[in-house]
């Protein structure tokens, strides 16, 4: 039995799209980067698969409905993909990657701004959307800034990179206190009138999938920046 939120046509789309893009855009990371397609390739169809998975978690409603061992879903859908990343690191990073591909991942970030929209629409408190989404949109804007503003230069400085990693690090982890927080269970804080959904089928797919791809990034950012030290 699956269960899904009553979301805005635009959220469906949204998520969809961007969950389409992920394989790709890792692949041509790697490719103008001037690494190796064929790992582009291998990482890109992992993520498909993991995307796939984390389809069925979320219709499935799998975080809700594993009783106590279901608050550690999210935690592990993010550690995951990064620490596979970690542990491997030697061969996703044996080639240097562009930073400005990197980088510009996080640009996908505003996506995140469907969660105000299905805080209208009462799919979600503001409680956990308004962070959740202002956030994401704040952290594709200094993307987007930093991108433009390092356009014509060779190479993008430390001190920015490490901004974009921090401010992505630090919304995920609003993100992720207020949602917590705010859903039903021991750990619950905040009793908004409006139940916490953003678990649901679509934008279950952003903390489930999309989030631990973008914590992916900026993970191959941060390695790859030690490595140019």
């Amino acid at each position: 039995m699956y269960t899904i939120m009553d979301a805005h046509p635009a959220t469906v789309i949204v998520v969809m799209s961007a969950m389409l893009v992920t394989p790709f855009y890792v692949f041509c990371t790697y490719v103008f980067s001037g690494a190796s397609p064929r790992k582009g390739a291998i990482i890109g169809a992992g993520f498909l698969v993991w995307g796939a998975v984390m389809s069925w978690v979320c219709l499935a409603d799998i975080a809700r409905n594993a009783g106590p061992l279901g608050s550690l879903v999210v935690p592990a859908c993010w550690a995951a993909p990064s620490l596979v990343l970690v542990v491997w690191r030697d061969w996703f990073l044996e080639q240097p990657l562009s930073q400005r591909w990197l980088i510009g991942l996080q640009l996908w970030r505003a996506i995140g701004a469907v969660f105000l929209i299905e805080m209208l629409g009462k799919n979600i408190p503001g409680i956990f959307a308004y962070p959740a989404g202002i956030g994401d949109v704040a952290v594709a804007i200094a993307a987007a800034a930093v991108l433009w503003i390092y356009r014509q230069r060779d190479s993008i400085p430390r001190n920015a990179i490490l901004l974009i990693i921090v401010l992505g690090v630090a919304d995920f982890s609003s993100a992720f206190f207020f949602g917590f927080t705010s859903s039903e269970g021991p750990q619950q804080l905040f009793f908004p009138e409006i139940e916490n959904n953003s678990l649901l089928f679509p934008t279950g797919l952003i903390p489930l999938f999309l989030v631990p791809y973008a914590i992916f990034f900026h993970c191959l950012s941060l390695l790859s920046l030690k490595r140019t030290m």
